[in-house]
């Protein structure tokens, strides 16, 4: 009995020992996702599988988190589930994972299975943005690359163009970044540039695009000394002076048969070493100017400078024979060149009949004579520049060889009179009113200023930009009838204005259309302009 005893016990031991190994060697249940929790840049075409062990899948859902979407299915695989079409760019997903353990043969203290769970978060690669601000022309600068920014480091990029040929490079040292070099653009082009075939290293493919690429305007050339022609008479002594219509930072030129080159900080005015005297002559060849701004002179101008001619009387205002100008009209006069003795020049100009008044010099060659209080209503006047030896003298000592005879007949006494109080404008001659019309004129914070001005010159029709008082912005085409008296300040038709008699501009003087044309048929340059309160 002893015996039959241990053999029980052992057949025993021997069969817990074999369930023992039996569950040993039994897979534990098990879900395995291919891409890890939060990961990034996850390529379009990678693989997306879940590998389940000893498992059932009973549910893979993928869905985008980053914008609503609708839920992709896994299909089933004999070891899971994979995702059968590609991932979208940009997108951030979660993967939801479900599966049943598989039923085998539980051990007595075993406990009852539960479902595998497994959730993961990632994003994928991004398609290449391009980083500049694009909703404003981007600038062109002569003999630098156009560099574009993307967000995404880049295989290839293709541009085309509606202009000038562009060749494009994808940078070397950083792939973030498209140089483009644009073949032999002109000054002020404005070419429309698009984005082909734009690829990132991670592959993937951008959208067409278009952006603006504003070249800069041409520098160009004022004159020398003051003279726009070709041929410019230099006084004795004086250097010659290139005058730029705006700021330039380098220039190259040619005396003669010498190159030389010019660089300093920006300015307009130039002074080039080359001084002659009476009957020397030398050719300048202005070659290439760099502005500031990005622009450049488009071609060579070439100038021939002469040593100083006799001084003349450039010009004169108003011209000989002119009629109806205003009695408070400034003869003014305009030299070659600057004057030395200015009391001796106010000495050699005379009117008939003589007038009071008095002279003042707005620039060094140019002087007008202000009557005091005008010259005679409906008149002819006679003025006379005495030349000679002892008259009037330029910096390079050229006197006024010549005498110089001229008239002009004055008007009847215009002047416009507008009254911010009743906001009117009234037209006078002889100091009686002829004619008046309703105004709007500055508002609160854009007032009309007072005072006493003369219309300086008059347009037909110009465009006008610039600031409200509340910061807004105006841009208004085809203004009509305008008149400036004082800086931007201007009396002009206003066709956008519905109401007048009341204040409604940015400080002008505003008519209707009908009403400014008759002011500006009226006026001549040089009427007086009284504004009160």
């Amino acid at each position: 009995m002893r015996r039959s005893f241990v053999g029980i016990a052992l057949l025993v031991v021997v069969a817990a020992v074999a369930v023992l190994v039996g569950s040993a060697c039994t897979v534990s249940p098990a879900l395995r996702v291919n891409v890890a929790d939060g990961v990034s840049d996850v390529p379009l075409g990678a693989p997306l599988e879940v590998t389940a062990a000893s498992a059932r899948v009973d549910q893979a859902v993928l869905q985008r988190i980053d914008v609503p979407s609708a839920p992709i299915e896994l299909a089933r695989t004999d070891s899971g589930a994979k995702l059968s079409g590609p991932l979208e760019p940009d997108a951030r997903y979660r993967l939801l994972v479900s599966a049943e353990p598989d039923q085998g043969t539980p051990l007595p203290w075993s406990g009852p299975k539960t479902k595998l769970m497994v959730e993961r978060e990632f994003s994928t690669v991004h398609t290449p943005a391009l980083l500049d601000d694009t909703d404003s022309p981007l600038l062109f600068t002569r003999g630098q690359p156009l560099v574009l920014h993307f967000s995404e480091p880049l295989a290839r990029a293709k541009i085309a163009s509606d202009g000038a040929p562009v060749e494009t490079q994808i940078a070397n040292d950083d792939a973030h970044l498209l140089r483009l070099d644009l073949r032999n653009p002109q000054p002020g082009d404005e070419l429309t540039l698009r984005l082909d075939e734009v690829v990132g290293v991670n592959g993937v493919t951008a959208s067409d695009d278009t952006f603006v690429v504003q070249v800069p305007a041409a520098v160009r050339i004022v004159g020398v000394n003051g003279a726009a022609g070709s041929e410019v008479a230099i006084p004795r002594d004086v250097p010659a002076l290139l005058e730029l219509d705006r700021p330039v930072r380098s220039l190259r030129y040619r005396l003669g048969d010498e190159t030389k080159t010019w660089s300093g900080a920006p300015t307009t005015d130039i002074e080039l070493p080359v001084k002659l005297g009476p009957g020397e002559s030398e050719t300048l060849t202005v070659l290439e100017a760099d502005g500031v701004q990005g622009g450049w002179l488009p071609s060579a101008q070439t100038y021939t400078l002469m040593g100083a001619a006799p001084l003349q009387l450039a010009a004169f205002w108003p011209d000989n024979g002119a009629t109806n100008i205003p009695p408070t009209g400034d003869p003014t006069f305009r030299f070659s060149e600057a004057i030395t003795d200015r009391a001796a020049a106010e000495r050699a100009i005379s009117f008939e009949p003589a007038v009071p008044g008095h002279f003042e010099w707005l620039a060094p060659n140019r002087v007008h004579f202000l009557p005091d209080p005008s010259f005679p209503r409906e008149t002819e006047i006679t003025v006379k520049v005495e030349g000679g030896p002892q008259s009037v003298h330029g910096d390079s000592g050229a006197y006024l060889t010549e005498s110089s005879r001229f008239a002009f007949t004055t008007g009847k006494d215009k002047r416009i009179e507008v009254s911010l109080g009743r906001q009117r404008l009234t037209l006078y001659e002889n100091d009686e009113p002829v004619w008046g019309a309703p105004v709007a004129t500055g508002v609160r914070g854009a007032e009309t200023p007072l005072g006493t001005y003369k219309v300086q010159y008059k347009m037909r029709q110009a465009r006008f930009r610039g600031v409200n008082p509340n910061g807004s912005r105006y841009d208004i085409p085809d203004v009509n009838w305008v008149m400036a008296f004082f800086g931007d300040y201007t009396i002009h038709g206003a066709y956008w204005r519905q109401a007048f008699g009341t204040p409604g501009s940015n400080g002008c003087i505003s008519l209707t259309d009908a009403n400014a044309r008759y002011v500006w048929m009226w006026s001549e340059e040089g009427t007086p302009i009284v504004i009160t309160g």
